[in-house]
């Protein structure tokens, strides 16, 4: 049996993870607090894995506040930089499965329709260098582990998107929001699902695959179709971004093309407005 340690169980895409426990009970899954499992102290992971007899990990927890890590430089490197090197380290010594994600964020202004794994990253800002950090010691890691690329995550869970334009929207304000940035949105439950069928169909050797659901937006659209599932009257005010500035830059388009995963284990990921319409839904319902 699987047994799979979760980092960052508490964050959003932890959360996802922990709402999916219930439909796969063929693995035997933990979720321990940063204080029990702390990743950028390696002491605390590897007397977790042995008590538990951990066999594969999932590396959930990230630093991922954009802007702020720009004043967190060391914060942002600690989490998304020098823990994988901790976590690399244990899952080589005891010979077990391991799971990271990063972000289109390593990418920068693209002059191609989409972003390949292969493909050069030019990151910008301290959160897509120390991410773009963090996969270097993956890809050149003399051991397997999988990278999964993905963007623009939401879900009903944590801090995200969706949320947040659904709060705002009980504002008397209208919403101000980019119409120049373009990026493909991700549904968390979906990232996990595929997450765990990459563990069942684990390659021999590092690799790095993209997944987001299918269709291609502006942070603009993305606003008015959540406002329009959710059946709210808002007006939305396109912006650039230049109108709009913030201390971290942010690529105009980071598209990640999924044909990979897609061939690897023979899926099709679902829109990302048949997604978005389920979150709504759940957050609605809930």
């Amino acid at each position: 049996m699987n047994r799979i340690l979760v980092t960052g169980g508490s964050g959003q895409l932890g959360q996802c993870f922990q709402n999916q426990t219930s439909h796969h009970c063929e693995w035997t899954f933990f979720f321990p607090s940063k204080e029990e499992v702390n990743i950028c102290e390696r002491g605390t992971v590897e007397s977790y894995v042995q008590k538990h007899q951990i066999n594969t990990i999932i590396n959930a927890a990230a630093y991922t506040q954009v802007d702020q890590a720009e004043k967190e430089k060391s914060q942002a490197n600690a989490v998304n930089y020098f823990a994988i090197k901790n976590l690399l380290f244990v899952a080589k010594k005891n010979k077990m499965k391991i799971l990271f994600y990063s972000t289109d964020y390593v990418f920068s202004d693209q002059n191609n329709q989409f972003n390949f794994e292969n493909d050069p990253i030019s990151p910008q800002g301290v959160y897509a260098k120390s991410k773009a950090a963090g996969e270097h010691h993956i890809i050149e890691f003399d051991f397997p582990a999988v990278l999964i690329r993905t963007s623009w995550l939401f879900s009903p869970y944590g801090k995200n998107y969706v949320k947040t334009i659904l709060s705002l929207a009980k504002s008397n304000q209208p919403l101000k929001v980019v119409n120049d940035q373009w990026g493909s949105p991700t549904f968390g439950p979906d990232l996990v699902l595929i997450s765990l069928e990459l563990l069942a169909n684990y390659p021999k050797q590092n690799e790095v695959f993209h997944f987001s659901n299918q269709g291609v937006t502006n942070w603009f659209d993305f606003a008015k179709e959540t406002l329009k599932q959710a059946k709210i009257n808002k007006q939305v005010v396109p912006i650039s971004s230049e109108k709009h500035q913030t201390l971290a830059p942010r690529p105009k388009r980071s598209v990640l093309g999924t044909s990979k995963i897609q061939s690897y284990l023979g899926i099709s990921p679902r829109p990302w407005q048949e997604a978005l319409s389920e979150c709504v839904d759940q957050l609605i319902d809930g």
